[in-house]
């Protein structure tokens, strides 16, 4: 009995000097420790408040800087140079001590964008005072020097043209802003693209930008646009390695002639433009699915209405051609054989001198390509024209007529249209009603035949 009473005080005990133990540890690491010289401890920085320095601050600046910073040399104008360096002195002192306290506060390893602001501010009435301490003669020779900028500014920047294959006019490094400071335009078009804006949080190169948009090509059947605004310019463009860009916009086509945008295209394309915004840390404006697929639908159905391919055909009186004889006629007549070899393009300059295609002629099923041009033979040749595609101001279906009533002459057939029926003056007058009705649609709808927002509407 003793000796369990013994053991029991012995546990108590025990138990007690456990907790006194442990008190002590507590109160030991809460103890303040005067820092130690071989503390690593970050390096320490003035703070910046509002526009000023504090004078305990400006004296630490006036310092000699360390070895590897590059002291900053006036530049100077002659003799008119040597008297302003004088005058100057003072100012010159305040310029660097501002900008000493600028990198001093940005070489640390906790500087910020808000202090580096704040120093810089506070740099600013010194050196606007000393941009104004310059001598007459100084200012007689800026003067002087002015008009050349100026004319020289007011030059009209060079249009951007596609590549012509006869020569390739150099485009400036630089384009001015519009005059009224608001952003060109460039491909993408907000008639037949649903646009996303990307805001970005800091300026991008294209360098940065380009690796990004490998999937930001096609979402399904329908083309996908990426542009920035540039910042020299103020202008959209496809976005081109070495330019700075504020912002860029990402749209995806409504519709083409493989159909309108769905839901599965559209979300692939949302898809790619989220993983595109994250890695550039940007903000993006995506729009509802519901309401976009809408649009679709209503652009497609306003594209069907308006897709007019006009045909007319050169029947043979006698003996049928063989492919061979068509397409010696073609080439003399200056058609390009399309790259998959079904069709012969004529081409005409558009309003900027750009070959454009005009019209097709085909040959039944051949490709003159792949088929033995001895052996296939036919009676019928079909000048094709694509409506939408050319512009009225060349008369598209004139120039068609015209080519097809040379060929019948010369081959020894007749013109008729898609019934087989001969092309009088009274049919060409109807065709001609139909077609100006035509064009009067695409018109209002703000994409006239021709231009490149039909160009692109009306393909694959």
């Amino acid at each position: 009995m003793e000796l369990q009473n013994a053991l029991i005080i012995a546990g108590v005990v025990l138990l007690l000097l456990l907790v006194a133990y442990n008190r002590w540890q507590i109160h030991k690491a809460r103890r303040v420790r005067p820092l130690m010289p071989e503390d690593d401890l970050p390096p320490m920085r003035e703070p910046v408040v509002g526009k000023t320095i504090q004078p305990e601050t400006e004296a630490k600046l006036r310092e000699a800087p360390p070895p590897e910073h590059v002291s900053r040399r006036e530049p100077t104008l002659g003799e008119a140079g040597k008297g302003l360096r004088h005058d100057t002195d003072a100012d010159a002192a305040a310029v660097a001590t501002a900008s000493a306290a600028a990198h001093a506060a940005a070489s640390t390893a906790d500087a910020d964008e808000i202090v580096t602001d704040e120093v810089a501010v506070a740099a600013a009435p010194a050196a606007h005072a000393g941009a104004h301490a310059a001598p007459a003669d100084a200012q007689a020779e800026a003067e002087a020097l002015a008009p050349a900028h100026r004319a020289q500014a007011a030059q009209p920047a060079e249009p951007t043209e596609p590549l012509k294959a006869a020569e390739a006019k150099p485009r400036p490094a630089v384009e001015p802003a519009p005059l009224d400071g608001q952003p060109a335009p460039a491909t993408i078009d907000p008639l037949i693209d649903c646009i996303v804006p990307m805001h970005l949080e800091r300026k991008a190169s294209g360098d940065r930008i380009l690796p990004l948009t490998g999937r930001l090509r096609r979402a399904g059947t329908k083309q996908v646009h990426i542009e920035g605004l540039r910042v020299e310019s103020n202008a959209w463009e496809p976005v081109t390695a070495g330019h700075q860009y504020e912002d860029l916009q990402v749209a995806v086509q409504l519709a083409n002639r493989s159909g309108p945008l769905n839901a599965l295209e559209f979300s692939e394309f949302v898809n790619a433009v989220e993983a595109l915004a994250e890695a550039l840390d940007a903000s993006a404006e995506l729009p509802d699915m519901t309401e976009t697929v809408a649009n679709a639908r209503e652009l497609d159905g306003f594209a069907a209405s308006a897709d007019v391919q006009l045909g007319v055909n050169v029947i043979s009186d006698g003996a049928p051609w063989s492919a061979a004889y068509v397409q010696t006629v073609a080439t003399q007549d200056g058609l390009v054989l399309s790259r998959d070899g079904t069709r012969f393009i004529r081409y005409e300059p558009g309003a900027d001198g750009v070959q454009k295609p005009l019209f097709t002629l085909q040959f039944g099923d051949t490709n003159f390509l792949r088929d033995d041009l001895t052996l296939n033979a036919g009676r019928q040749i079909t000048l094709l024209l694509d409506v939408p595609q050319a512009a009225q101001a060349i008369k598209p279906f004139k120039t068609v007529c015209e080519y097809g009533y040379s060929l019948a002459q010369r081959m020894g057939a007749q013109l008729v249209d898609d019934n087989m029926r001969p092309l009088s003056e009274a049919s060409f007058v109807a065709i001609f009603t139909q077609l100006e009705k035509l064009y009067e649609k695409l018109e209002a709808r703000g994409m006239p035949a021709g231009s490149p927002v039909a160009q692109r509407l009306f393909s694959v």
